[in-house]
């Protein structure tokens, strides 16, 4: 009878136990895939905008180390459809400039400040281009600057050193 009456005090102790570690395991599991593959947005855009096209900037961290670079696209919107433009009043040439940096054009034939753009007649076409600032090491703030049809984006960046 005393086997059995500390049997059962182990086989509570070992079930007390095991409920503890399955709790653990559970929060442990619910901890890890509550956090998921969320990633943190730190992209920025700035836009302008005329009676016939959107401009818009967007670069992908306003904060840069010097031995790095950052994803800039610069898209315009056909806001009307073609035919409403007068063909000779619309120049389809973007340019780009940068100050604390350079930039380098994704597009192959590009010059280094200018980007042809092209777009569809239809409404609501747009032209995407991708750029990379690459910071100057010996300053500690730059800007971007897209112009196009007569509007001016810009964004500012900040350079910092490396950890």
């Amino acid at each position: 009878m005393k086997y059995i009456q500390k049997n059962k005090k182990l086989n509570i102790i070992a079930n007390f136990r095991q409920s503890i570690l399955l709790t653990l395991m559970g929060l442990l599991f619910v901890g890890v895939t509550a956090c998921g593959d969320k990633t943190l947005d730190t992209s920025k855009s700035a836009s302008n905008q005329n009676n016939e096209f959107k401009l818009i900037l967007t670069i992908s961290d306003d904060i840069v180390r010097t031995d790095d670079t950052i994803k800039i696209t610069a898209v315009v919107e056909r806001l009307v459809p073609s035919d409403s433009i007068a063909a000779f009043s619309v120049i389809y040439k973007m340019k780009v400039a940068a100050i604390g940096g350079y930039i380098f054009l994704h597009s192959a034939g590009d010059d280094e400040t200018e980007i042809s753009v092209k777009l569809d007649k239809a409404q609501g076409s747009t032209f995407e281009s991708l750029l990379f600032f690459d910071p100057k090491s010996s300053d500690s703030s730059g800007n971007v600057t897209v112009s196009f049809d007569g509007m001016n984006v810009s964004m500012s960046i900040d350079i910092v050193e490396p950890r």
